[in-house]
C-alpha cells in the first residue's frame, strides 16, 4: 500500500541525533573517546567492542535519563515539517525501538515542537516497506534496501551509511524540501 501525500521520517538519527548522546554516554562507562564520525558501520558492534544487547540498553538508557539532552540534527526541523504539512503533505514518524522508550519519544518531540499526522511504533522486525508512504527519510542501509518500488527512499546521511552512494541524499531535513 502506497500514500501518495504521506512521507515517513525516521526519528533516531534523522530528527533526534540520539548517537551524540550515546556515544557521551559510552564513551563516559569504557573511558573512551569515540566520536560520531568514528561510526562507520551501522552494524556498532563492528566498531566498538559492545554486544547488541549492550548497543540496545544504552539506547534504552539514553532515551530514559537524557531525552531532553537529546538533540535535534538541526535547528529548523521544526519548520520543515510545519512547511511540509502545509503544503498537504501527511508526516508519519516512523520508528523501531524498545517499548519502554515510547514515552521519552513523545518527550522530545513535544520539546522540540515537531508537528506530525501520526507516529508508528515498530516493536519488531517488521520492515519499514510495510507501512503506507511515498517517501522515507531514513539513515538505516537496511532499511533503504528494504523500500521497494513504487515508494521512494532519500538517505539522510550519517557516516554509517556513507557506502549507499547510489541514493537521494540529504544532511539536514530542510533539503527535502527542494526535492519534492
Amino acid at each position: 500500500m502506497v500514500s501518495d501525500k504521506t512521507i515517513a521520517l525516521d526519528l533516531d538519527s534523522v530528527l533526534a541525533d540520539v548517537m551524540q548522546i550515546w556515544l557521551e554516554e559510552y564513551n563516559t562507562i569504557f573511558h573512551t573517546t569515540f566520536k560520531k564520525e568514528d561510526i562507520s558501520d551501522w552494524h556498532i558492534y563492528n566498531i566498538l567492542p559492545i554486544s547488541k544487547e549492550e548497543i540496545s540498553n544504552l539506547f534504552i538508557t539514553v532515551w530514559k535519563n537524557r531525552w531532553q539532552d537529546i538533540p535535534p540534527t538541526s535547528n529548523d526541523i521544526a519548520d520543515v515539517t510545519d512547511q511540509l504539512l502545509d503544503r498537504g503533505f501527511r508526516i508519519s514518524i516512523i520508528t523501531k525501538r524498545e517499548r519502554v522508550t515510547m514515552p521519552f519519544v513523545s518527550y522530545w518531540l513535544d520539546l522540540y515542537e515537531i508537528s506530525f499526522s501520526d507516529i508508528v511504533f515498530i516493536f519488531d522486525d517488521a520492515s519499514k516497506n510495510h507501512y503506507p508512504f511515498f517517501l522515507l527519510v531514513d539513515d538505516s542501509p537496511i532499511n533503504v534496501k528494504e523500500i521497494l518500488s513504487p515508494k521512494k527512499i532519500v538517505v539522510f546521511d550519517q557516516p554509517w551509511n556513507r557506502l549507499l552512494t547510489s541514493y537521494t541524499r540529504i544532511k539536514k531535513l530542510n533539503q527535502l524540501i527542494n526535492l519534492l
